[in-house]
C-alpha cells in the first residue's frame, strides 16, 4: 500500500514567486522540494493550440510534413515546442495507435485538440548544473474525483516534448496529468567556438547569458576552452556526453522527483472543494520507451515512499548488478547471468556488426555499409576474425554476434543498426559513465558539425537555432557528427575517416577497439568508464509494484537477452512479492521506424505499449487481474501496412507453449 509520507511536506507550503511566462523564478521549499525552482505555466485553449499537437492537428503528423519556422535563424519558444511536439510517429501511427484512436476501444475518434495547461520547471541543486527538466500537463478535463498522474520519462536523450505524441497523449485521453523529465539530458548543446547554449524552451543565447537557465554548459574555463579549439576548431558539447555528471545514475532519482512536481503542483491548482492530492489517493502510473522504459523501472526500484502504483516499460534500456544465480533458458540454448551493460553490447556490436553485414547482401541498409570489406578485412588482421575468405568472414562475424547474445531474429537488422550510428551512441555513454569533459576527447573522439567532405566547420546558423527541436539529446543530427581526430590526415568524420594504425578506411577500427577496452580492460579511462557502469546497474527489486514490460524478440539496438528477460529472472529473486508480468513480442524490433524493409518484416511495439497502460489501468482502477507473462506473435503486413489483424491481444489465458515462465532466477522463453 502507499504511504502519506508526500503529504508531509505540500503542508509546508510554496514560499516565493510564481509568475507566467518564460521567466525563471527561485522556488525555496524548506522540506523536499529545494530541489525544484519553477519556469514557466502556459494555458492552451484546446483550438488555437493544445497539449498534444500544438495547434497542429492529427493530420499534419500523419501527412509528415514537418512544419516550417518564421524564421529559422530566429525561432520563438513556441514553435520549437511546436516542432518538438511534432512526430511522424512510427509505422501504424494513426491508425493503430495515436491521438486520433481511442485505446480502449482502438476506434478512430474524432481529432479533438486537448486544452490545458503546462507548467514547467528544473531539477536542481541551485547551482544550475543538473537542471534535470521537468513538465507537467493537465488537461482542462482534469478527473479531479478520482485523480490519476501519468509519469513518462523521455526515451533516449530528447527534450521534453519527444514522447507527447506517442505515449502522453493516453494520459491526457485519460483525463490523466502527465508529468515528464528529460532524465537530465535533453538538447543541451554548447556551441564552444561561439560559447552559445540552449535555454529550458529551445532559444539560444550565450553561455553568460543564459546562466543557470541553461539546458547545458560546458565545465571549461574560458582559458581552457580556446586554447582547445585553437588545436580542434568547431568543436561541439552536449549534455548526456559532458555532463560530468554521470546521469543515468539518477534516473529513477528523477522520475519520482516528477512525480512528486506533479503531486505539488495538482494541489496548487486543485478546486477549494476537492481534497489534497497525495500518494495515497492518487493513481500513478510510470510508463516509458527504452531509456524512458529503463528510467521506469528505475523509478520503481528507488521508490521507497510508495508513489508509484504501475509501471509500464516498453523495451527498456536497463542494465543489472552481476547475479550468477540468474539464468535464462530458449529453446536448447541457456544464458547464465544478469545480461550485459549498453557499452558491454554496443562496443561489441561496433566491432562486428559492418563485416557481419557480408552475410546479409539483402537486409536493409545493407549498401550503406561501403566499408564492410574493409572492416572484415582488418579484423582478420587483428586476429579477431579466422576465417580465410570474405563470405566466411561475414558468417563468422554474424555468429559472433548471435553467440554473444543477440537473436537470429535480429539478423538483417545489424546493418541498418550501424548505419544509424551506434559509434557515436557508444562515446556518448562512455564519456558520460567516465565523466569525461568535452575536452578529453575519449578514444581519439569529437563531436563537430562536418561538410560534404568529412572536415569540421562552423555549425550553420540555421541548424544551431532549432537543435532543440531537431536532435535527439546527441550527434548525429543534421552536419554535427562525431569526429574521428586521429585520421591520418587530420580530423574527418568518423564514417569516412581512416584508421591511424593501418591508414585503411575500415570504419577507424582503432576508435572501435579503443571503445571496446573501456569495457574489457584495466587502463585509467577504462577503470573511470567501469565505475560509471556499476553507478547504473539496477537491482530488479520493485518492491511488489505491478509491472509489464514488453520487448521485441528482434531488437538488436537494445537486445532483450541483455535487458527484460534477465530482469524478470532476477526479479524473481530480489523481489519479496514478485508482479512482473512479461510480453515478449516476435517481429518487434526498436525504433518501430519508417525505414525500407522494415514495415514489410517487422510491427512497430508502441500498439503493445498502449495496450499495456490500458490493461494496467484496468488493473489498478478496477482490480482486474494482470495477464501472465508470455510470447505474443504479431505478424508483418505483406504491403508494409497494418491493421488490428496484424496485432494479436495479449492473452489472460495464454497457450501453454506461449507461456512465460520466471522462478528463483530461472525465465524459461518459449521459441
Amino acid at each position: 500500500m502507499k504511504s502519506n509520507v508526500i503529504v508531509n511536506f505540500y503542508a509546508v507550503g510554496f514560499i516565493g514567486l510564481f509568475i507566467l511566462g518564460s521567466t525563471l523564478v527561485q522556488a525555496k521549499e524548506e522540506n523536499d522540494l529545494s530541489w525544484l525552482r519553477f519556469i514557466s505555466e502556459k494555458s492552451y485553449d484546446g483550438k488555437s493550440n493544445d497539449l498534444v499537437t500544438a495547434g497542429l492537428g492529427i493530420e499534419a503528423m500523419e501527412n509528415g510534413v514537418v512544419p516550417q519556422f518564421s524564421d529559422s535563424l530566429v525561432p520563438t519558444s513556441e514553435e520549437l515546442r511546436r516542432n518538438s511536439i511534432f512526430t511522424k510517429g512510427t509505422a501504424g501511427f494513426g491508425v493503430i495507435y495515436g491521438p486520433n484512436v481511442d485505446a480502449s476501444t482502438g476506434s478512430l475518434v474524432n481529432n479533438e485538440l486537448i486544452a490545458g495547461s503546462e507548467i514547467m520547471a528544473y531539477a536542481d541543486n541551485g547551482s544550475g548544473d543538473e537542471n534535470v527538466s521537468l513538465l507537467l500537463q493537465v488537461p482542462k478535463r482534469f478527473d479531479w474525483e478520482t485523480p490519476c498522474v501519468l509519469a513518462v520519462p523521455v526515451a533516449g536523450s530528447a527534450s521534453l516534448f519527444r514522447d507527447i505524441a506517442t505515449i502522453g497523449y493516453w494520459g491526457l485521453q485519460k483525463n490523466c496529468a502527465v508529468t515528464y523529465t528529460d532524465k537530465g539530458l535533453g538538447n543541451g548543446f554548447h556551441d564552444l567556438e561561439n560559447d552559445t547554449v540552449t535555454r529550458f524552451d529551445g532559444i539560444r543565447l550565450t553561455a553568460q547569458d543564459a546562466g543557470i537557465d541553461s539546458l547545458f554548459t560546458a565545465d571549461i574555463a574560458d582559458d581552457q576552452r580556446h586554447s582547445f579549439l585553437n588545436n580542434y576548431p568547431h568543436r561541439i558539447a552536449f549534455k548526456h556526453a559532458h555532463s560530468r555528471q554521470n546521469p543515468d545514475a539518477s534516473w529513477g532519482r528523477d522520475v519520482l522527483r516528477s512525480i512528486q512536481f506533479a503531486l505539488f503542483q495538482l494541489n496548487r491548482l486543485r478546486p477549494s472543494e476537492t481534497d489534497d492530492l497525495d500518494a495515497a489517493n492518487t493513481m500513478v502510473i510510470v510508463a516509458g520507451n527504452s531509456n524512458g522504459g529503463g528510467a521506469a523501472l528505475y523509478a520503481g526500484e528507488n521508490d521507497r515512499e510508495g508513489l508509484i502504483d504501475g509501471i509500464v516499460a516498453a523495451q527498456p534500456q536497463v542494465q543489472l548488478r552481476p547475479d550468477d544465480r540468474v539464468s535464462v533458458v530458449r529453446g536448447e540454448r541457456t544464458i547464465e547471468g544478469t545480461g550485459r551493460s549498453l557499452m558491454d553490447y554496443f562496443t561489441y556490436a561496433i566491432l562486428y556488426q559492418p563485416c557481419a553485414a557480408i552475410a546479409t547482401p539483402n537486409a536493409p541498409m545493407r549498401q550503406a555499409i561501403t566499408q564492410a570489406e574493409q572492416r572484415c578485412h582488418s579484423l582478420k588482421e587483428r586476429g579477431l576474425l579466422q576465417a580465410e575468405t570474405l563470405p566466411a568472414q561475414g558468417l563468422e562475424a554474424l555468429e559472433k554476434l548471435q553467440m554473444y547474445g543477440w537473436e537470429p531474429e535480429s539478423d538483417m537488422l545489424h546493418a541498418s543498426h550501424y548505419a544509424i550510428a551506434p559509434t557515436a551512441t557508444a562515446v556518448k555513454y562512455a564519456s558520460s559513465h567516465g565523466r569525461f569533459g568535452v575536452e578529453e576527447r575519449l578514444c581519439g573522439y569529437s563531436f563537430a558539425s562536418v561538410n560534404e567532405q568529412g572536415t569540421p566547420q562552423p555549425v550553420p546558423k540555421n541548424e544551431l537555432a532549432v537543435i532543440f527541436a531537431t536532435a535527439s539529446g546527441g550527434a548525429p543530427v543534421g552536419s554535427i557528427d562525431i569526429v574521428n581526430d586521429e585520421n591520418p590526415s587530420g580530423p574527418m568524420k568518423d564514417a569516412l575517416s581512416h584508421s591511424p594504425s593501418n591508414g585503411k578506411q575500415d570504419y577507424n577500427l582503432d576508435g572501435a577497439l579503443c571503445l571496446r577496452e573501456l569495457v574489457v580492460g584495466n587502463s585509467e579511462n577504462a577503470l573511470r568508464v567501469q565505475a560509471g557502469i556499476a553507478e547504473v546497474q539496477g537491482s530488479a527489486d520493485l518492491g511488489g509494484t505491478s509491472t509489464i514490460i514488453v520487448h521485441g524478440r528482434s531488437d538488436a539496438r537494445v537486445p532483450v537477452g541483455f535487458t527484460s528477460r534477465p530482469y524478470l529472472a532476477l526479479n524473481s529473486l530480489t523481489d519479496h512479492q514478485p508482479n512482473v508480468h512479461f510480453y515478449e513480442l516476435t517481429n518487434v524490433e526498436h525504433f518501430g521506424a519508417r525505414l525500407p524493409g522494415y514495415a514489410e518484416n517487422f510491427v512497430p511495439i508502441q500498439p503493445y505499449h498502449i495496450d499495456a497502460l490500458e490493461i494496467m489501468y484496468a488493473h489498478l482502477r478496477h482490480g482486474t487481474p494482470l495477464p501472465p507473462s508470455q510470447v505474443i506473435r504479431p505478424m508483418p503486413g505483406e504491403d508494409g501496412e497494418f491493421d488490428s489483424a496484424h496485432f494479436p491481444p495479449i492473452l489472460m489465458e495464454p497457450h501453454p507453449s506461449d507461456t512465460i515462465r520466471a522462478s528463483m532466477g530461472r525465465v524459461e522463453i518459449p521459441d
